[in-house]
């Protein structure tokens, strides 16, 4: 017997080349019981991802899938980064999941992340996971190559979406 019940949440940036083929591989199983959000270019991204974890309680995993540079996770015309993420604190405090991976390219290389990411594990308690290499995002539907450090953590499932 499957179980259909959704408790990922995966948030795609349309700036993402060839997002629609992502959103399909997903949605097909690449990760399983992943409910897929295109978020809206200009419309305050945060609040999108936001305001989609409070209708679904039962998310355990968040997936961001955007471009990036060290440091910098990039959404729209909005960011998030050790610079600003003050101004999103009230927000991402009401992210009550367990797990967030950020696939952007090397958002997870150079000194700069490990700020950021220790900030965003401290105001989410998440685990947080993050890409360190740009290869494999220009792929059909690679999102990157993992690392870890001792602020992230990442499972071997997700393998998938670095073919």
């Amino acid at each position: 017997m499957n179980d259909y019940r959704i408790n990922k949440l995966v948030a795609i940036d349309p700036a993402i080349k060839d997002f629609h083929i992502l959103q399909d591989y997903i949605s097909e199983g690449a990760i399983p019981q992943a409910d897929v959000v295109i978020l809206e270019p200009n419309s305050q991204e945060i609040e999108q991802i936001s305001c989609a974890l409070r209708k679904n309680a039962q998310l355990t995993e968040l997936h961001i899938i955007s471009q990036g540079s060290p440091g910098f996770l990039y959404l729209g015309n909005s960011s998030l980064s050790v610079y600003n993420l003050n101004y999103y604190t009230s927000q991402l405090k009401t992210w009550s999941v367990k797990n967030i991976f950020l696939y952007g390219c090397n958002i997870g290389s150079k000194e700069i992340c490990k700020k950021f990411v220790l900030r965003l594990y401290k105001t989410t308690g998440a685990n947080i996971s993050t890409l360190v290499s740009s290869w494999g995002m220009h792929t059909k539907v690679g999102v990157g190559i993992w690392n870890t450090s001792q602020y992230t953590s990442i499972k071997p499932d997700f393998a998938a979406l670095t073919v």
